[in-house]
Formats: C-alpha cells, sequence, structure tokens
C-alpha cells in the first residue's frame, strides 16, 4: 500500500511538472507581457525583460510591480491592484510605462487575482504593449487633419480660380470685344481713306484681338476643367466621335482628312471632357499635317483586362503628320508650349495641356510616340469605370 501511494506521488509530480514545461513555453511564446506577485506587489515572474530594465531588478524586489509605470500613474495601479486582492475581480485598464531613456510606452493590460485553495494569493498581470500601435493612429489622425487643411486650401483656390474664369469671361472679354468691334468699324468705313500702313495697322490689331480672345476661352477651358465639378456617366465612345467629326466637319474637308475608326468601348467618364479630348486630338492631327500629305487619322481602343475582366481602356490616335521629336515628348503637354513659331501653325499651345488635365482627372494618363516626319502617336489610358473618392468631414 506505501509503495503504491509512493507511485502515484511520483506519477503525480511527473504530470505537474510536464504541465509546468508546457505552461513556461506557452507564457514564452507569447507576444504579451505576463508577470506575476505576491500580495505585497513584490514580482515572482515575468516571462520577457523589459526594455531597459533588468529582469533581476523586478523579481523579487519591493513593489516590484509597479516600478516601469509612469510616477503619476502608479497611485492608480496600486488602487487597481488593492482592489484586485480584495475582491478577486479582473480589471482592465491603459497605462503608460517610463522606461529609462525617459521615453514612454503605452500598454493595454488585464490584472486578475491567483486562487490556491480558495484563497487570493498573489496576482497575474497579461499587458500587450501598443505603443507602435497609439503611435500609428496619431500618425494616421495627423495625416487626415493635413487631408482636410489641404482640401480646405484647394477649395479655396478653387473659389478664387473661379473667380478668375468669372473675370475673364467677363471683364476681360467685353473691352476685348469693343477693340474687334471698333476695328471692324474701321476697317469698313475708313479703310479706303488710310494709307497702306494705316491698314496693316487695323489687321495686325483685329489678328492680335483674335488671339487674345483664343488665348483667354482656352485659359477658362483650362481652369474649368480644375473648378468644374465631375460628372461622370457611362459614355459611349463611338458617339462622341461621331459629334466631333460632324463640329470638324468643313476643317476635315478642307484638309482632305480621313479619320479611320474602329469600335470603341463604352467607359464612365464626363462626357463633356471625353468629347473635348477627341477634338483637340483630331484638330492637332489635322492641324500639323505635312504639306503634300492629306492628313489621315487612325483610332483604335483595346480593353486591357485584370483579375478575369476588363478595368481599362488604351487608345491610340495615329496620324501621319510632321512628327515631334523624342526631346520634346513631355514638354508639348505643357500649358502654353509651343513648338513652331505663330505664324506656321495657329493656336495657343493649350491643347494638350487639357488633354492630359482631363486623362489624370479620370484616373488616366496620355503620352506621345513620335519621330519627325513620321506621324505621331497619341497613347490614352483611361479607367472603364471611376472610383469614389472618399470624403472628409
Amino acid at each position: 500500500m506505501i509503495a503504491r501511494e509512493r507511485w502515484l506521488d511520483d506519477a503525480e509530480r511527473d504530470h505537474l511538472r510536464r504541465i509546468g514545461h508546457r505552461w513556461d513555453a506557452l507564457v514564452h511564446c507569447l507576444p504579451d507581457f505576463v508577470v506575476t506577485s505576491d500580495l505585497d506587489g513584490v514580482v515572482l515572474t515575468i516571462n520577457r525583460e523589459v526594455p531597459g530594465i533588468p529582469t533581476d531588478q523586478l523579481v523579487g524586489r519591493p513593489e516590484s510591480m509597479f516600478t516601469p509605470i509612469a510616477p503619476d500613474e502608479r497611485p492608480a495601479l496600486r488602487q487597481r491592484f488593492a482592489h484586485v486582492v480584495k475582491t478577486g475581480e479582473t480589471l482592465t485598464y491603459e497605462t503608460q510605462v517610463l522606461y529609462p531613456d525617459n521615453t514612454y510606452g503605452t500598454f493595454e493590460s488585464r490584472l486578475g487575482p491567483i486562487f490556491d485553495g480558495g484563497q487570493i494569493t498573489g496576482t497575474v498581470l497579461v499587458t500587450r504593449d501598443l505603443t507602435r500601435q497609439r503611435q500609428a493612429e496619431e500618425a494616421r489622425r495627423a495625416a487626415e487633419q493635413q487631408i482636410r487643411e489641404y482640401t480646405i486650401q484647394l477649395e479655396r483656390s478653387n473659389r478664387e480660380l473661379e473667380r478668375f474664369a468669372s473675370v475673364a469671361s467677363h471683364d476681360l472679354q467685353e473691352p476685348l470685344r469693343k477693340i474687334q468691334a471698333f476695328g471692324d468699324r474701321l476697317r469698313q468705313k475708313y479703310e479706303e481713306l488710310l494709307p497702306e500702313a494705316g491698314r496693316d495697322y487695323v489687321q495686325r490689331m483685329q489678328e492680335a484681338a483674335k488671339r487674345m480672345q483664343d488665348l483667354i476661352n482656352d485659359l477658362l477651358m483650362f481652369s474649368r476643367l480644375t473648378t468644374k465639378e465631375q460628372r461622370h456617366a457611362p459614355v459611349n465612345l463611338n458617339k462622341i466621335l461621331t459629334a466631333v467629326l460632324s463640329d470638324l466637319e468643313v476643317r476635315i474637308e478642307e484638309n482632305e482628312a480621313k479619320i479611320e475608326a474602329e469600335g470603341l468601348p463604352m467607359l464612365e467618364a464626363d462626357p463633356m471632357h471625353m468629347r473635348q479630348l477627341f477634338q483637340n486630338l483630331i484638330s492637332n492631327a489635322i492641324k500639323f499635317r505635312r504639306p503634300e500629305h492629306a492628313p489621315v487619322v487612325k483610332i483604335t481602343a483595346e480593353e486591357l483586362p485584370a483579375h478575369g475582366r476588363a478595368t481599362s481602356m488604351v487608345m491610340r490616335v495615329s496620324d501621319n503628320g510632321i512628327g515631334i521629336d523624342a526631346k520634346y515628348h513631355e514638354r508639348i503637354f505643357g500649358i502654353f508650349e509651343r513648338l513652331h513659331s505663330r505664324g506656321k501653325y495657329e493656336g495657343t499651345g493649350v491643347g494638350l495641356a487639357v488633354c492630359r488635365k482631363i486623362c489624370e482627372q479620370h484616373g488616366g494618363a496620355i503620352r506621345v510616340e513620335s519621330n519627325p516626319d513620321a506621324g505621331s502617336t497619341f497613347i490614352v489610358e483611361l479607367p472603364l469605370r471611376q472610383e469614389r473618392k472618399h470624403q472628409y468631414p
């Protein structure tokens, strides 16, 4: 009988030893800190070293449960500790740890009792380091605040741009119309009385007024791309192209131009912007023709798949015109950029800047492939559907 009891005692001890090993392995694998203490707040065990505080400065030291805590938070922790020891309740809270290098860490903790034979003999603290998480949250809040401030500034800038557009469309246009009107009267009524130099001056004045009017109109169009709210809707590019070719009918006939287009896709976009995009690209293809060749413009498009479905479109507008040197491929999309004299090719240098602005506002891009005397191909990439923009309060 005595041998039987000894055998059971040995088995129990072996069983408890194995449980202890497993428990130690589990505790040391946890990402959290696990701390046990006696009823006086003396740390008995800790599963990992607190940064900057050697374990031997905590284990077995008086009130070492409270040592890492920021001084101004220690009274509150002592109250929680006393409450757990007295009531046996488990408390959850957040606290600050002060490291030896005077930096702070934020921890989320659960403090509970340890029972032995129905009596509370100590406490167990499980605490998780939230410092990086809180720093990330603070950085996100700061970034959102910065975005809100930028949004307010952008809205203010847009309002100012709208006011400029209003001034340009009314206050600047009105005196310009008067210059043109009185210039017309001067030429109609007094042209015969003017010497040849006078008639030349009137002609130059009228041409300058016309260029200024074109410039104002192009500036207005460019500014409205920024200030006017986008109205996205399903757009049939074939119908848009038909409408643009109708508008350009006279220019196409005068230049004996030939426009070839294959089936174009549907996409979600601002219809007016798509119309402006086609008009600018086709007009440029006709304008920058080689004198000995009638303009030929070819428009093709293909849908690009992603994750098993079409998500974007690549459209190519190719011509047989004068071409563009590679060193100017980026420059031509800048506002007011002209590669040729005004006398040779009309225009204000805004058209391709408008094209780039339209593409970017639709989440797309535009680029050119070209060589001198070898024509140009403008490549337009646009998403088939527009993403909904997030609103910040």
